[in-house]
């Protein structure tokens, strides 16, 4: 069942929320909490009042930020009115205000040990299983994958998964929404903007304008990239190639890296392929390309620290459209 424990909380203390919701999750319970499975707040009140009502616990994580919470006290006041189960969990002492005690003056509480908040995990844990029990042998916590072991794991997985209680395409990792379009309806919105940049300035300026929008999704692209590797050993063209690796399934195209760096000579030399690139518009004979070398150049000198480099287009779809594969040559900016 999706979304077995509701868990009631105040922002101020998601920290706290995030190693309880994975300790559960790992024990077997499948739990709701708003910062992940909320994107972006939409449809907050509806989707609320939803899982309220198809769970089986509702864990309050109660402290003094929750009990001046007006979403907190909103939540707890429609579990009361559904008759859910609420198991309240302190994770400090404080005087609970009025509708509080009176929502909870019965309730069992579970008081957190003042020192290490997580050492109480196994007691909530026990007082969830008395109430709900289930057959299920808790999963011991495993040592996060580091990034090579991930992109190993990846190799047998799909980058996006669809969300059924949510109804949309998401991406696992932060449970963000994936937003899906046909190529020739982004080739047409894209081409649509370049054609009236174009009339009213220049070929010139609607080139720029594409490789600048480009490079500002490719360096904040590449700026989260670099963090997820940023403890890893990883080689610079390693991490090239794990990046070309992750946009190979995205659906930009099939891309592929061969470069060749040296640090200690300060040089830097060669090729990226893009196979079937998705931002080639042969139909209509639009550069909205420039898009596409804009965000790899944004990519490539983020992952590489900052470092200033050139793609150079070597082979185009729209100059021979029997081929399907863009080649640019990568050099060091002069």
């Amino acid at each position: 069942m999706k979304n077995e424990i509701f868990i009631s909380y105040s922002t101020e203390d998601q920290d706290v929320v995030k190693h309880l919701t994975e300790y559960l999750e790992r024990s077997g319970y499948d739990c709701f909490v708003a910062y992940r499975d909320i994107p972006g707040g939409k449809h907050y009140a509806k989707d609320i009042v939803k899982v309220i009502n198809n769970c089986r616990i509702v864990l309050f994580i109660a402290s003094s930020s929750s009990n001046v919470s007006e979403h907190v006290l909103n939540e707890i006041d429609i579990c009361v009115e559904k008759r859910k189960i609420i198991i309240p969990f302190f994770i400090e002492e404080f005087e609970m205000n009025d509708e509080f005690r009176y929502y909870l003056g019965r309730s069992q509480r579970i008081m957190a040990d003042s020192e290490n908040v997580e050492e109480s995990f196994p007691k909530v844990l026990d007082n969830i299983k008395a109430e709900y029990p289930k057959d299920l042998q808790p999963e011991p916590a495993e040592k996060a994958p580091s990034f090579g072991e991930q992109t190993e794991l990846k190799k047998t997985k799909t980058v996006f998964e669809y969300d059924p209680e949510r109804g949309i395409m998401i991406n696992p990792e932060d449970r963000q929404r994936n937003v899906s379009f046909r190529t020739d309806t982004f080739i047409n919105m894209m081409g649509g903007i370049y054609d009236k940049v174009r009339s009213l300035s220049s070929k010139e300026e609607a080139d720029e304008i594409f490789f600048q929008s480009g490079y500002a999704g490719g360096s904040n692209f590449g700026s989260r990239l670099a963090v997820q590797m940023e403890n890893s050993r990883m080689k610079n063209e390693e991490r090239l190639e794990q990046w070309c690796r992750f946009d190979s399934q995205v659906g930009w195209g099939k891309f592929s890296i061969d470069v060749s760096i040296d640090e200690e000579a300060g040089t830097l030399e060669g090729q990226l392929k893009i196979n079937e690139c998705f931002i080639v518009d042969k139909a209509g004979n639009r550069r909205v390309c420039a898009y596409i070398r804009g965000y790899c150049e944004g990519v490539i000198e983020t992952l590489l620290g900052g470092v200033g480099v050139t793609l150079t287009c070597q082979a185009c779809p729209m100059k021979n459209k029997f081929k399907s594969e863009c080649v640019f040559n990568i050099s060091l900016s002069e």
